[in-house]
């Protein structure tokens, strides 16, 4: 039992339907995905070139680049006291942190309390990140510590400032609060 018999235009007609379904799914299997890919490797191609340019362009000016940079440091270098800066209060808070941190240590002190968590103050012309920062150590460190925090190289304004001798521990270690609050931009 066969069916009918096909003509030959029909044979024909069918070879050139499977002919142009072949066809279809070979460019949407294997043409498209490589064009794809070709233009996306384009796009590669393109940013390295773009970037191997910017590089040789920083090459050719790094002496102007490197003398400029200098100038600056040291412009920002010779003015007395400089704002904090970070792109968030956050990344400013932590950078004064640091900074207390790293002046109590060159001060030869101990801290127990360093405090800069807090939203900033809004209350001057700039916002400002407030601290408090308790202390323990003999006169010569903490009189270190408040130079250091009155002419160092950041601006900061002491609020509060308490110094008592320490009860807990004999000898000549005094124990220092000093709250504060350190004006801050953002970049």
């Amino acid at each position: 039992m066969s069916g009918p018999a096909l003509s030959a235009r029909e044979r024909r007609t069918i070879a050139l339907g499977a002919a142009a379904v072949l066809l279809a799914l070979t460019v949407v299997l294997a043409v498209l995905p490589f064009l794809r890919h070709w233009r996306a490797r384009e796009g590669v191609i393109g940013a390295e070139l773009s970037r191997v340019a910017r590089l040789r362009g920083l090459v050719a000016a790094e002496s102007r680049l490197r003398d400029a940079a200098a100038a600056r440091f040291g412009a920002l270098e010779s003015s007395p006291q400089r704002l904090l800066a970070g792109r968030t209060p956050a990344l400013a808070a932590s950078a004064l942190q640091s900074l207390l941190q790293d002046f109590a240590d060159q001060s030869q002190i101990t801290v127990s309390r360093l405090d800069v968590a807090g939203a900033p103050d809004s209350t001057g012309e700039l916002p400002a990140i407030p601290a408090t920062v308790s202390a323990i150590g003999d006169i010569y460190g903490i009189t270190d510590m408040l130079s250091r925090l009155h002419h160092g190289p950041r601006l900061l304004e002491t609020l509060e400032l308490t110094i008592r001798p320490n009860p807990a521990l004999r000898g000549e270690l005094l124990q220092m609060t000093v709250r504060l609050r350190a004006p801050f931009v953002t970049e």
